[in-house]
């Protein structure tokens, strides 16, 4: 399917609507009852698709995050069958996120309508979130709205953190205040702590604290491949809230926050038993970040259709880290990473009874200072460089009836790196539509363009843990800040959401289809032997020359088996294929499978309530088998023997939780089966299972952290408590 025909069947399909019945319940049968005081108890929702909203999106709630052990954002999608969650190698730990099988770069990842996962924060942002500090995530498959911006280009994940009122829960009471607590253990020696702190202040200000702590110092080396099985080191975020509630209309949300984080990887176990003149290869990254946001919006108290908000946004954002050892330097490397910028966005909303329409103008800057030393030497033409973006969005909303829903829009951004290169202005399109043959059910349908601009080497630095060669001066600079970072893709899905009445008891069913085309994308390739190639793929409309194609289809149904117990099963097919050049006296170009994503994965939850105050929750996860790079010495293409599979496997978690007056405790087992990748790192040990030294042979021809595909860990027992200490 050409570009052309995918735009033109994303407009085309929105024409098609059905007109039916409209119903609603009777509210006049006890018109003659007066009651003092009525008081509803409910429990809040885990996971909710609401019928109503012309996006695919998911709202997951505190209750939902309760489910398991999560002790930041990276870890907030185990029981959430959209999103998956993977290790990038293994000595960093870091965590990134997978929606579609395309990485969560992808998806525009922001924390109350102000970018997070971008920039510097693309490779480690989702970790700098606390659980604790999380009031809810909105989730949407498919292309985002135009008012948040030019990146989303398969869906878009928004945070919403804990407010001031939601951490008083009364702001009418002058004074009030409150103090929460929040502690977690685990095996591997992680300790967290986190105080949230609200006070109400005025009638029109309250104030919220947000406090977090933690680090690992144990060093666990399960596989005894003298590598830590996870990094050591620390974590220290901080952000203070002021909430303000003023008359005519007006309301204020201004935070700051900061937070610093040291980790410390690679040959650091007890295990190793090198000569003293050995020094082992070590990995080491310090982040910092300073933020600060004003968010501030007006309601016509006039004509509560009209509004206007202003968002204001800067941070600083620093990136220190090396990986190698002094024995290999000809595999050293090295980065040092700045940035300064800053996010000043206008919006406005008018409503028109059928009919309305949301505008934004939003200037975006970033100043990024980038030095990548590889080998001793720098890499490319490292010098710093300015992304500037003035972007304008209009979108428009028709709804004429209950069952029918049209979102059309559109954004034009001036980004200075595309117009230094080409002389057009990037135009993103975007559609949404909502069609309900009945209040049960909804057909939706989306369809648009974003685009972004990459950061190979920081984006994806924990990949760099190898002893392959990086390859890519001939295309550009590998920090980025040129017109050869720029990825462009096309996204289309149609969806079907369902709620239904089974035994007594409620349901609902949910399936999509959902597919990305890259025009333009930055190829990171791993498939040629001791090399890592990064190149940009530039495109036509010609289908068989698309850079990079993302297919995905899944169906997930959540269904309350008793008053006390219900199940969520979901299945999901990916197919993911990247645009690769095959290196050679004769270079060709070919469609490969993309590495480390599995073609099938599969989850079952069961949450289960009894004795009024426990609740246990059983997750199993079914991990397809997964394309990965190869170490044998073969040109890839040829006789497929570069393209290893890893096997498919099953991981599963239960948790234990106890709610009281003051709080409530948690006991859990993450990968209870205890499944363990077997020998993760390349090179780490020879064939008798010794760890090798840097500096020998063995080492430095194969050593290769990035094969990850598995747990590396094991079994992971885990303990934490939730408190109230002020009420």
């Amino acid at each position: 399917m050409t570009q052309e025909r995918i735009k033109s069947l994303g407009v085309f399909l929105i024409f098609i609507f059905p007109y039916l019945s409209y119903s609603q319940s009777d509210t006049s049968i006890y018109d003659g009852l007066n009651l003092d005081a009525v008081e509803i108890n409910t429990e809040a929702l885990g996971s909710v698709i609401s019928l109503k909203d012309p996006k695919l999106k998911t709202i997951i709630s505190r209750a939902e995050l309760k489910k398991a052990a999560c002790c930041n954002l990276s870890e907030s999608f185990e029981t959430n069958p959209s999103i998956d969650v993977s290790i990038t190698d293994a000595v960093t730990g870091t965590r990134q996120i997978q929606l579609f099988g395309l990485a969560g770069k992808y998806a525009q990842i922001q924390v109350e309508m102000t970018p997070l996962v971008r920039g510097l924060l693309a490779n480690s942002g989702l970790s700098y979130i606390p659980g604790a500090w999380i009031h809810s995530i909105q989730l949407t498959k498919g292309i985002g709205s135009v008012s948040n911006g030019f990146e989303s280009m398969t869906g878009q994940i928004n945070v919403e953190l804990l407010k001031p009122e939601n951490i008083i829960d009364d702001i009418v009471i002058k004074n009030s205040a409150k103090l929460r607590v929040n502690n977690y253990i685990n095996q591997g020696g992680r300790i967290e702590t986190n105080l949230i702190y609200g006070k109400r202040i005025s009638d029109k200000w309250s104030l919220g604290i947000l406090g977090h702590a933690s680090g690992r110092s144990i060093i666990v080396d399960n596989n005894k491949d003298g590598f830590a099985d996870n990094p050591i080191g620390y974590q220290l975020n901080g952000m203070v809230r002021a909430r303000y509630f003023g008359q005519n209309g007006w309301e204020g949300l201004f935070t700051i926050h900061t937070l610093e984080d040291q980790k410390i990887g690679g040959q650091i176990s007890n295990n190793l038993n090198f000569p003293i003149s050995s020094n082992p290869w070590r990995s080491n990254m310090s982040q910092n970040r300073f933020s600060i946001s004003s968010k501030t919006g007006w309601v016509n108290p006039k004509n509560p259709n009209q509004s206007i908000g202003v968002i204001l946004h800067g941070y600083r954002q620093s990136m220190i880290g090396n990986m190698g050892s002094s024995d290999d330097a000809l595999n050293q490397k090295e980065l040092s990473a700045h940035q300064i910028g800053g996010v000043s966005q206008f919006l406005f909303r008018q409503d028109w009874n059928k009919i309305s329409h949301t505008g934004s103008v939003g200037i975006f800057y970033d100043n990024y200072d980038i030095n990548f030393n590889a080998g001793g030497y720098l890499q490319g033409y490292n010098r710093p460089f300015v992304e500037q973006n003035i972007g304008i969005s209009s979108e428009w909303t028709w709804t004429p009836n209950e069952f029918l829903t049209l979102v059309a829009g559109g954004r034009f951004d001036w980004h200075s790196i595309i117009l230094n290169s080409k002389t057009r202005v990037p135009f993103s399109p975007r559609i949404h539509a909502r069609i309900a043959p009945n209040d049960k059910n909804v057909f939706r349908l989306v369809f648009g363009e974003g685009f972004r601009m990459a950061l190979p080497i920081t984006e994806e630095w924990g990949r760099v843990a190898s002893n392959r060669e990086i390859r890519w001066d001939q295309y550009g600079s590998v920090s980025g800040g040129d017109q050869l970072s720029l990825e462009e893709s096309t996204n289309a899905g149609i969806s079907y959401t369902g709620n239904f009445i089974f035994n007594y008891m409620p349901g609902s069913i949910t399936a999509n289809i959902h597919g990305t085309w890259f025009n333009e994308a930055v190829i990171h390739d791993y498939w040629s032997n001791r090399m890592r190639y990064i190149y940009p793929d530039l495109t036509t409309s010609n289908e068989s020359e698309f850079a990079m194609i993302s297919k995905s289809a899944g169906i997930s149904s959540n269904y309350k088996l008793d008053k006390k117990t219900e199940i969520r099963l979901a299945y999901r097919y990916q197919n993911v294929v990247v645009r690769n050049q095959i290196h050679g006296l004769d270079p060709v170009s070919i469609l490969m499978p993309a590495a480390f994503v599995a073609k099938h994965r599969a989850l079952i939850n069961l949450s289960r309530n009894f004795m009024k105050s426990w609740n246990l929750d059983i997750t199993v996860q079914y991990h397809g088998e997964q394309p990965i790079p190869s170490i044998q010495p073969l040109a890839p293409g040829l006789d497929g023997k570069l393209i290893g599979i890893a096997p498919a496997y099953q991981l599963l978690n239960f948790q234990f939780r106890k709610t009281t007056r003051k709080g409530d405790f948690y006991l859990g087992v993450e990968n209870a089966l205890n499944f363990q990748q077997q020998n993760p790192i390349d090179g780490a040990v020879n064939i008798n299972g010794e760890p090798m030294p840097p500096g020998s042979t063995f080492f430095t021809d194969n050593f290769d952290a990035t094969r990850v595909w598995g747990p590396i860990f094991g079994r992971m027992i885990y303990f934490g408590l939730n408190f109230k200490l002020i009420e």
